[in-house]
Formats: C-alpha cells, structure tokens, sequence
C-alpha cells in the first residue's frame, strides 16, 4: 500500500481556495481603509482649519473628502465583519476536509492495534492547530507586505526624501519579527508536546472517573495533568514574553521612523515643498502600519504551532505503511489469550490472567459488572492498552502480523462526522456500491429508518453526528466498519440502545458476516446464538 499524502502547511489554502480568495482580499480592502482613513482624516482635518485660518474668502471642498472618511469608516467596519465571516468560514471548511480525509486514511489502511483513542485525540487536536497557518502566517504577512508597500508609494509620491528618510527603520520593522523565528518554532514544539501529554494526562482519568472515585485514588490520579498543566502554562508565558520583546522592538523602531518622518519633513515644510497637512497624513499613515505591522511578531509562534502539528500529524499517517515488511494473516483463524493482564495507569483492577482460544467461525461475548475490565480486555487486544501474558494467532504474536486489513476495532465512541450518511459509510470503502451500502444498513438494522429519511443515502448526519442518536451513530459507524470486510472485529458495545429483538436481528448479522472469521463482542445485552463462546470477567 503506497504511503498517504503528507501534510504540507503550503497546500492547506487549496483547501477552500475560493473562500480563502475572498477572506484575504476583504481583509486587505478593511486594512487599506484603515490606513486611508487616519490619513484622509489627518489632512482633512489640517486642510479644513488651515483653509480657515488663512482667509475666508478661500474655496475648500468639505463634501467630497467627507464623503471619502465615512466611505472609509463604513469600509473598516463591514469588511472586518465580512473578514472575519469569510475567515471563519474557510478555517472551518479546511479543518472540515482535514478531518474526514485524515480519518479517511486511517478508516482504510491503518493498523487498527494502532487506533487508538490517543490517536483519535491527535487528530482532532493538531488539525484544529493547523488553521493558524493560513490566519495568523499567510495573512498577516500578505497584508503587512503589500499595505507597506503602498504606504512607501504614498510616500514617494509626496517626496522621495520622506521615503529615503525612512525606509531603512521600516524595512528594520518588517526584520524582527523573523529574528525569533528559531526559539518561537522551538518552544511551539515543545507545547504541542506538552499540551498533547496534558490532554492524555486528562482523559485516562475521566475515562475511570466513576471507579477512582471509589478508590479514592483520584488526587493521585490527577497529579500527571495538574504537572503537565504547570508546564503548557510555563511554556505559553515564555512565548508571551518572546512576542512581547519582539513587539517592543518592532515599535520602537517605527517610533525612530516617525520620528526620522517628521524631521524630514519639517525640512520640507520650511523649504515649501510640503504642506502641513500632506505631513500630516504621511505620519498617519505611518501610525496606522501599527495595526498592520503587530501581528507579525505573533506570526512564528503560530508558524511552529502548525508545523508541530503538521509533523506529529504526518507521522500519524506513517503508521499506516509502518508494518508492510511484514505478513498478512490468512484463514482459517486461531486467536489464542493466555494469562492476559491488563490495566490503565493508576487504575485498580482490570482484566486479569484472562485466557480464552476462539477459532474461525466463533464468537466470543465478553460481559460482566462496571468495572470489571470488559473494554480494558477489548483495547488490550487490539492493541490501545499494553498487556502482560501472551497473545497469538495463528501460533504466531500479533506483532508478527500486519492486521491492516485483518482487524478492525470499534470503540465506544462513533466517529461521525458532517457528511451525508453515503459518504460516512464509504470512509471505511470508498468504491463500496449502492446497494452495498443499503445492504450493511440492512444488517445493521438502520435500512427501514434511512429509508424513511427524504434525502436517504444524502442524508446530513450533522458534526460528531448531532443529526441522529447514540445508537443510531454507534450503528453508523459499525456499518462503516463491516464494509472494511475485515475477517477479524472487535466490537465495544456494539448494540448500546437496541432493544432485545434488535439486538438479537443485528447479532445475527454480524455472526452471519464473520462466519469465516472471528467476532469478539463486549456487551451487557444477552442474545443467545449458535457457535458462541461467553467470557464473564469477574468484578474487582
């Protein structure tokens, strides 16, 4: 299998190309009457009272350069609404596409002893981090560049020495933010680590929330995040102060440039090639690049933000090529579990000295009380949680297998997202037909309701799958899993929601599709089938 596209931060505006199009040039159109508007301002202001103070009798048109401020005023106010709507819009729409297409990759070839919830976590995290590229790199320096630019051509056209005069410190402006380029791209590495190590730090004890409260083990169980939450911490004010330093500099340097303007211009004001008022814009025209100008010293603390997430994203996507050197897996199937202990960190209990042998054709039901370890065993065989005891199938450990495309796993939590139901399903299999997909919804006992539903198969299932419920969502995404056609498939929960006869219906499903392979089901719900083997974990 050849390796997935990698991530690259300059392809992420082709994504949404047209609404990107249209958020930098409104953002320009808002910048530029930023600009024009404290400069129009300062001359019509000094223009209107020197004209006043001079004579009477001398002719000043009020009306059009009024007309021009409120146009300018109006401009600032909508095109940053309209920045902003448009923005969003296509930040949204390219996390949109990463996620499904990431997902996608994974659905399809990647070991699934390797998706785990960590995994899961890192994808919907570092994407989100990889929209601060196009927002907080591209643009700001797009915009910076060319309203410089032209601010430099205003100021050429008034006089040239006013631009000679301060060219240097302006250009000095635009080069410090780049100076801190190697430790801003340093300490962004460091807090996608750290952040990534918090967040897992958070989400091992929520998962056992209910049992480290009846332990009393909770404060304990806690401290590895309250410890890594102390260092994202440490790491966000090192980057503050990093930007701060970069600010102060930057404005101090356009402080010496207003300053050197000014000179120049007085020079130019006695010698009477300059008007006061025409300074007075191209100084306010200066203060303005403030706004502009600013942002830059935040633009390489995002820039490393988005390439540790592109990085840790990419090597996410070379998990799925990571195990080719090494054989598949062929039928008729023998998984052997002999003396299986298996715990979360800090956890209690969990399955312990667990054994079982399940052949083709057989399925496995594990139950048993809250917190006896059932989805513990079920990440430990497929690989999410590290285990003590042996593992084989086919008398040989997994870690002899590639199981790409032999095992498939299906946790608690669905992963739907909002595409419409065909496209859901076809994550698993893109070239999968449509009646293969009405077929899999038939097995899963949603083909009545999807039916029923006006658009059917163009069904929206909304984001994380809002538009339908928990179980209609678990189904969802076991169909998914079912049209991968993986002859080995672990299933958490798999019929949370169903009523007996549904639950029964769809266990015959599922058996009837791995009549050829093995099925290993955790579940509380009983449905009494043919071939199969019941493991109850004892509570702790």
């Amino acid at each position: 299998m050849n390796a997935p596209e990698p991530i690259r931060l300059r392809s992420l505006l082709a994504s949404r190309r047209g609404a990107w199009s249209l958020s930098l040039l409104l953002g320009f159109i808002t910048l530029l009457a930023v600009v024009s508007l404290l400069a129009l301002s300062g001359w019509f202001i000094s223009a209107a009272a020197l004209a006043g103070l001079v004579s009477v009798g001398i002719g000043f048109d009020y009306f059009r350069p009024a007309a021009i401020i409120r146009l300018c005023a109006i401009t600032r106010t909508a095109g940053r609404y309209a920045e902003r709507l448009s923005s969003h819009y296509a930040a949204l729409g390219l996390l949109k596409d990463l996620r499904v297409t990431r997902f996608n990759v994974m659905a399809q070839s990647k070991s699934p002893t390797r998706h785990s919830a960590d995994s899961l976590q890192r994808l919907v995290s570092d994407i989100d981090l990889l929209d601060q590229f196009p927002l907080k790199v591209v643009a700001p320096w797009l915009w910076a560049l060319l309203l410089t630019t032209l601010v430099m051509m205003f100021w050429a056209w008034l006089a040239q020495p006013l631009l000679l005069a301060t060219l240097p410190l302006l250009l000095a402006a635009l080069v410090v933010p780049p100076t801190t380029l190697h430790q801003a791209l340093a300490l962004a590495k460091q807090q996608a680590d750290t952040a990534a190590l918090r967040r897992q730090a958070a989400l091992e004890p929520l998962s056992m929330l209910t049992n480290l409260r009846l332990w009393q083990r909770w404060q304990s169980a806690v401290q590895p995040f309250h410890r890594a939450d102390q260092q994202l911490l440490a790491l966000q004010q090192r980057q503050q102060q990093l930007i701060s330093r970069s600010v102060l500099a930057q404005h101090c340097l356009l402080a010496l440039a207003l300053l050197a303007l000014l000179w120049q211009g007085s020079s130019l004001l006695a010698s009477g090639q300059l008007s006061v008022a025409l300074l007075l814009a191209a100084l306010l025209a200066l203060w303005a690049l403030y706004e502009v100008l600013t942002p830059l010293c935040h633009s390489f603390v995002a820039l490393g933000l988005s390439m540790a997430a592109r990085d840790r994203l990419n090597q996410l996507g070379d998990i799925t090529v990571a195990d080719n050197d090494k054989p598949q897996p062929t039928g008729p199937y023998r998984l052997t579990v002999e003396q299986l202990s298996a715990r979360h960190p800090a956890a209690l209990s969990g399955p312990d000295n667990i054994s079982f042998a399940l052949q083709s054709g057989q399925t496995l039901v594990i139950n048993g009380t809250s917190g006896a370890g059932k989805s513990s065993l079920l990440q430990a065989l497929a690989g999410d949680l590290p285990y003590q005891g042996q593992v084989t199938l086919n008398n040989k450990p997994l870690q002899h297998w590639q199981l790409s495309h032999c095992l498939g796993y299906l946790p608690q939590q669905p992963d739907i997202f909002d595409l419409t139901l065909a496209q859901n399903l076809r994550l698993g299999a893109p070239e999968a037909s449509e009646q293969e997909l009405w077929q899999v919804l038939e097995d899963v006992a949603l083909k009545t309701w999807a039916l029923s539903q006006p658009q059917q198969l163009d069904t929206l299932m909304g984001e994380f799958g809002t538009a339908v419920s928990g179980g209609q969502g678990r189904r969802i995404a076991l169909a998914r899993l079912l049209l991968t056609k993986r002859p080995i498939l672990l299933l958490d929960e798999p019929f949370a929601g169903l009523d007996s006869i549904t639950t029964q219906r769809v266990a015959k499903a599922l058996q009837q599709r791995q009549q050829s392979g093995l099925l290993i089901i955790v579940s509380h719900q009983q449905f009494p089938l043919e071939h199969t083997i019941e493991l109850r974990l004892p509570a702790e």
